[in-house]
Order: C-alpha cells, then sequence, then structure tokens
C-alpha cells in the first residue's frame, strides 16, 4: 500500500530571520528616542514645577516672620542690645540673642549663603515697655514693674538698663508673692501654676544663679531705669498656641532652607530645626535702610532727594556693610530684602562637548547682584528660578519712640 504523501513543510529561512530582527530594532530605536524625548520634556516640566513650588513655600514663610518681626520690643532708640538667656532644655543652656527685629549674618564668601533670625513677640495686649520701679538688690531680686498690666506667669520680659554697657536679660515669670500686684518671681527651675488655669509648668528660662546683673529702677544711681519687655507668654492655650518667636533661617548641606527656634512649645527640647523647603541653593538678604544716604541700589527718590525718616527706602545694604558702620543704624531700618534661589529636584543630561551640561549657562541674577553657584561643580545641570521680596517691618516703622 502505498504512504499518503505530505504537503510539503516551508519555514523562514535564516535571510528572513535576519530581516525581521533588523526592522524591530529600527522600530525599537525609534520608540526609545521617541521616550527619551517625551521623558526629558516631563523632567523638565516636573523639575520646574517642582522649583517653583518650593520658592514659593520657602518665601512664604519667611516673609510671614519678617512682617512680624520687631512685636513688643519696638523701642527702636534701645535697639541691639545683646540679651543674655538660658534655657534648661538646651543641650548648653547658656545661650544669647540681639533685640533686633532682623538680625542678617553674611556668607562667608559668595558661595555661601547668607541666613538671618526674626524676633518678635506674641502679646496680644500691650507692645509698649513698662519701667523697674525698684532698684534690684541682686540677680534674684524680684521684679516690680510700675505697670503691671498684662504680666501674668509664663510670660518672657526682657530688662534693658539704657545709658549702661550691661547686657540685656531674658527672665520667665513664675508668679506673684501673695497679696502683691506689681511684684513678679523669676525663681529657677520652679513649678507654677499659668494664669486662670489649673495647669502648673516647670520654670526653663531661668538662670540657677540668677541674673548676671542687678538692674537699675526708678531712683537707680545712674540715673537710668530699666525697660522691661513683654514678649508674650510660653504656654499658651491649645487654640491660640502663639508663643515668642525667634526663627534662623539657612540653608543647610543637603540645599533645604530650615528654620530654628529658639523659643519651643511645652515639653520640647531647644533648638528645634525643620524643613521648610527642599532644593534650595542659595540666598542673599539685605538691610533697607531710610537713613537719608541714597545710591544705586534705590532708584525711586522722594522728589528726587534722599530724605532720613520719610518712610521711603534709601538703599539696600548687605550685613558685612551694615556691621562695618560704627553705630548700626536700627533706628532707621524699615524693611527686608531676601531672595532664594530654587532648583530642579533632577539634573538634565549633558548635551555639550565632552559631556558638558549646558542646561544653565550663567549664574542667576537678582536686584542686588550675582548667586554664585559654583560651589556645586554640576551647577550647569539644573535649571534655577530666583523669588525675590522686600518686606516692609511694619512694627518697626510703628516705632514706639
Amino acid at each position: 500500500m502505498r504512504p499518503i504523501p505530505h504537503p510539503s513543510e516551508h519555514g523562514f529561512s535564516m535571510v528572513e530571520l535576519m530581516v525581521a530582527m533588523l526592522i524591530g530594532l529600527i522600530g525599537m530605536i525609534i520608540i526609545f528616542q521617541v521616550f527619551e524625548v517625551s521623558e526629558g520634556i516631563k523632567r523638565t516640566t516636573t523639575s520646574g514645577g517642582d522649583a517653583q513650588q518650593n520658592g514659593a513655600i520657602a518665601l512664604y514663610v519667611m516673609e510671614h516672620d519678617l512682617r512680624n518681626a520687631g512685636m513688643g520690643f519696638n523701642d527702636v532708640s534701645y535697639a541691639g542690645c545683646k540679651v543674655v538667656a538660658y534655657d534648661s532644655k538646651r543641650a548648653t543652656p547658656d545661650f544669647t540673642m540681639t533685640l533686633v527685629p532682623v538680625s542678617i549674618t553674611p556668607g562667608a564668601t559668595a558661595k555661601v549663603p547668607d541666613q538671618f533670625t526674626v524676633l518678635y513677640g506674641s502679646g496680644a495686649l500691650v507692645a509698649n515697655p513698662t519701667v523697674l520701679s525698684t532698684v534690684m538688690a541682686d540677680g534674684n531680686a524680684n521684679i516690680l514693674l510700675s505697670n503691671p498690666y498684662a504680666t501674668r506667669p509664663g510670660d518672657l520680659l526682657v530688662l534693658l538698663w539704657p545709658g549702661t554697657p550691661n547686657d540685656c536679660s531674658l527672665l520667665e515669670v513664675t508668679g506673684q508673692p501673695v497679696g502683691a500686684t506689681t511684684t513678679f518671681l523669676h525663681a529657677p527651675g520652679v513649678s507654677y501654676q499659668l494664669w486662670g488655669t489649673l495647669t502648673n509648668e516647670t520654670a526653663r528660662f531661668n538662670r540657677p544663679a540668677g541674673l548676671t546683673v542687678a538692674y537699675g529702677g526708678v531712683g537707680s544711681p545712674s540715673g537710668n531705669v530699666t525697660r522691661v519687655y513683654n514678649l508674650g507668654n510660653l504656654y499658651e492655650p491649645t487654640n491660640r498656641p502663639n508663643i515668642p518667636v525667634n526663627n534662623t533661617y539657612a540653608i543647610n548641606a543637603s540645599n533645604s532652607l530650615t528654620v530654628t527656634a529658639t523659643f519651643t512649645g511645652k515639653n520640647v527640647g531647644a533648638p528645634l530645626t525643620n524643613s521648610v523647603a527642599d532644593n534650595i541653593v542659595h540666598m542673599r538678604a539685605l538691610y533697607g535702610l531710610d537713613d537719608g544716604v541714597g545710591d544705586a541700589s534705590v532708584t525711586i527718590k522722594n522728589g528726587g532727594v534722599n530724605v532720613a525718616g520719610d518712610g521711603l527706602v534709601d538703599r539696600f545694604v548687605d550685613a558685612a556693610t551694615f556691621n562695618a558702620l560704627a553705630t548700626p543704624p536700627w533706628q532707621y531700618l524699615i524693611a527686608v530684602r531676601v531672595a532664594v534661589v530654587a532648583r530642579s529636584a533632577l539634573s538634565e543630561k549633558a548635551t555639550g562637548a565632552g559631556g558638558t551640561c549646558e542646561t544653565t549657562t550663567a549664574f542667576p541674577t537678582w536686584s542686588g547682584g550675582t548667586f554664585d553657584l559654583s560651589a556645586d561643580p554640576n551647577w550647569q545641570c539644573y535649571r534655577y528660578r530666583v523669588f525675590e521680596t522686600t518686606v516692609p517691618l511694619r512694627n518697626w516703622i510703628w516705632k514706639s519712640s
């Protein structure tokens, strides 16, 4: 019997397989090229959005503090005093502050960002100072105020003795002697009851050895009377958690804008540092002075001339220039100009010859000059946005003297 014939079986030849693979490879190359372009556009768009958001947040938070600067001690004639302070919750309890609304610390070089500290109180009832009605016998003596209105346990008071070389001092009110109306205690480490509550707190801002100065009051031999500024209460109720503020804004090694708080809430150690915004790579700050000395930093004048105290900024000066003045003119400070540089989160690919980045070819600029970003050798691989604002110091402008 003859076998049933099978139809011949055909397959792909080697040439056909190679042609198919070539077509597939060409298609993959085209797909990846399109994907690369699309990914580059997405990266650029996303990074630009991140920089926009981070810069806006950074400027908003700093501006909020700057607008409150000087609240509670806007006695500008006595600005600049070094405040000797103590906080038992700090690793190093002794620290100092400066009794000014804003203190700018310049970067050591053009590559190093500036930083600045903002100080203001939280008192809602009284902004003007009172005075000591008697001379303190020593640093542990109770303080007697000529006007005790709105002073209560938990308040932070700053004592300033005009016309003397003595430092200012910070103390925490811990109560009043029984039956007293103008006398206040500032005992260290004691538990005391907050005004109008059944809550007790432990004093943390009173030095165990007492104040470093026995301040003079009414009848002082020097004829000068100590002025007392109330910065507000440390332990406000939870529905109104406003405490005195002494915040320092700086850029850390990870390119994050941080804020370090001297005054912190109950049961929280100090100083406390938190991140405000990421990818902030540079910052500059200038003092705006209404001292009648004009320069090219301000082009709009009052009738073409510079007049001290007319409410218009005559010039913007950096901290190094300001600090070099024989007597820093704090009384003429009416504004602060701040600028930050926000960077894209992701770097762009090198496009230049030899693998050189050309995403950004020149340093970004602001009204005060140029930002030197060369501390990062790969700075040209990123995109940048500059955010700048000038903030009037309204509490310092509405001065009490």
